[in-house]
């Protein structure tokens, strides 16, 4: 299926007609406008215009038009009800009618049931569209148009406005070839004006004739009887999965029937969907692999091998689980990156002052030894050391070996009590960093802080007087705000005044 054109792009020449009085610089020469700040304000009429409201667009050459989209609303403005017409040997005939559009929607697209049937329209991310069906008369009209009549037949309490519209289609069959190829030889440079396209499908063929080729689902022998559990089915396919996938809506699907959807939605300028509900994938409702279910299979493939014409040695490409593996690997990056700074964040520093504490120790267990060794302590008949303990023992078989020789040498004692006080200074330096969230206690000297208002000497205070620290009630501080003038003689304005809070 060839990709649509939107024959209302300024480059396709099209035209554009409206009788209405039309709010100045909001004609309807916008909606087509190659200019992008004309083309944002949109369509509005003068405010004690009133509907119907008719908008004829002209095109040079016969079309088959397969998607008209309206985008209804300007701000709090919104147009409700809309006709779409069809000119067919110079007579205008309906084909599609919509009335009291819901105030969700952000757009409207009128297309064929048979092309979007279970299909979501092309609507803008995390915004909804009213899908509404041409007649089914409409195809005679459409398929071979020169023109299209919009119609706004009803707004909400405003002038009829229109912010955008978009007419998608193919040239018509009954233009010569030449015409045709020359309308999708202007489209491509619109959308492709690089030419990226093009080099990147090259490159697609000439890696095609390199690799080897693609490795087909497993078949059943024809002599097999073997049923194939139904959870094992594909949901759209109904063949055996290799890589289930299961969907926002719940079906179970396999990869490939996803990226197959997903390139037919892309052809009709679609994003990627749930192709059950429609919805568009977000980074909440997006499709996951079941690992559990592709673990399963291979097991079933495996016993039951001889029932296969043939089973590859490992299922699935290395592309597929590279793919997967990496959506994995940024949704585990932009999800846990969070929870991890936040645990660091507040033991960092004191987790790395223990960690060097303890490398410091290790450093000196190892010298005494090797000092005692050369020294002669240990003799040449001695057994052989022990092995090293773990490193997250270490400092377990450190302070034993401490505590067991202390009964015999006092230095031993002397050089533990040294390493546990420099652990708590350690430990300290590591709090000071941390954030406090209570009220630190200070010397007696400094409690001076007087616990009633400093004019009616109750305990009901609430506010302080930041220029002398004083604390009132509400009652006293409306009458010091009048003379701006504590009980003290010290002048304050109403920005030194703030809330205080007590504390339990």
């Amino acid at each position: 299926m060839s990709s649509l054109i939107n024959f209302l792009n300024p480059k396709l020449k099209p035209s554009v007609e409206c009788d209405a009085v039309c709010e100045d610089g909001y004609t309807a020469a916008n909606l087509i406008a190659d200019d992008a700040e004309q083309l944002e304000r949109g369509f509005m009429c003068f405010a004690v215009c009133k509907p119907p409201i008719e908008i004829i667009f002209d095109f040079p050459k016969a079309i088959d038009m397969k998607v008209i989209k309206l985008w209804h609303s300007s701000g709090a403005l919104r147009s409700t009800a809309f006709e779409v017409h069809g000119k067919h040997d110079g007579i205008w005939e309906r084909v599609a009618n919509v009335r009291d559009l819901p105030k969700g929607m952000d757009s409207v697209t009128f297309c064929y049931q048979s092309d979007y049937n279970s299909r979501s329209s092309a609507a803008a991310a995390q915004q909804q569209s009213e899908k509404v069906f041409f007649f089914k008369t409409a195809h005679k009209i459409l398929a071979t148009t020169n023109s299209v009549k919009i119609v706004i037949r009803a707004t909400e309490r405003c002038p009829p406005v229109l912010r955008k519209i978009q007419m998608w289609g193919l040239p018509a069959r009954c233009l010569e070839k030449a015409d045709r190829e020359l309308m999708k030889t202007i489209w491509s440079e619109i959308s492709d004006p690089y030419g990226l396209r093009d080099q990147a499908q090259q490159q697609q063929q000439q890696l095609a004739g390199q690799r080897s080729p693609s490795r087909h689902i497993p078949e059943l022998r024809e002599q097999s009887t073997l049923q194939i559990p139904e959870e094992f089915l594909d949901s759209i396919t109904w063949d055996l999965m290799i890589f289930p996938t299961v969907l926002p809506s719940g079906k179970v699907v396999d990869q490939s029937t996803i990226d197959k959807h997903s390139e037919e939605e892309a052809k009709w300028g679609r994003l990627p969907s749930d192709p059950f509900t429609g919805l568009e994938y977000t980074s909440q409702r997006k499709a996951i692999l079941n690992p559990a279910l592709k673990a399963r299979i291979e097991k079933f493939l495996m016993e039951h091998s001889e029932h296969f014409k043939s089973v590859p040695r490992s299922l699935g490409s290395s592309r597929m689980r590279r793919r997967h593996a990496s959506q994995f690997a940024s949704h585990m990056c932009q999800g846990g990156a969070g929870a991890g700074n936040m645990v660091a964040g507040t033991y960092s520093s004191l987790s790395l002052a223990y960690k060097h504490q303890q490398q410091r120790k290790t450093k000196s267990t190892v010298t005494a030894t090797a000092t005692s060794a050369f020294s002669g302590s240990i003799s040449p008949t001695s057994p052989p050391a022990a092995k090293r303990a773990r490193h997250s023992h270490s400092a377990y078989a450190a302070s034993a070996t401490v505590t067991a020789s202390s009964v015999d040498q006092s230095p031993t004692s002397s050089t533990s009590s040294a390493t546990t006080s420099s652990i708590d200074q350690a430990i300290q330096q590591a709090l000071q960093k941390i954030t406090r969230f209570t009220q630190v206690s200070l010397p007696h000297t400094q409690q001076q802080q007087p616990s009633s208002c400093i004019n009616c000497r109750s305990g009901q205070f609430a506010y302080e007087i930041r220029t002398c620290r004083h604390l009132v009630c509400r009652e006293c501080l409306v009458m010091l705000s009048i003379a701006q003038k504590c009980v003290c003689k010290v002048a304050f304005r109403g920005g030194d005044v703030e809330r205080y809070h007590k504390l339990p």
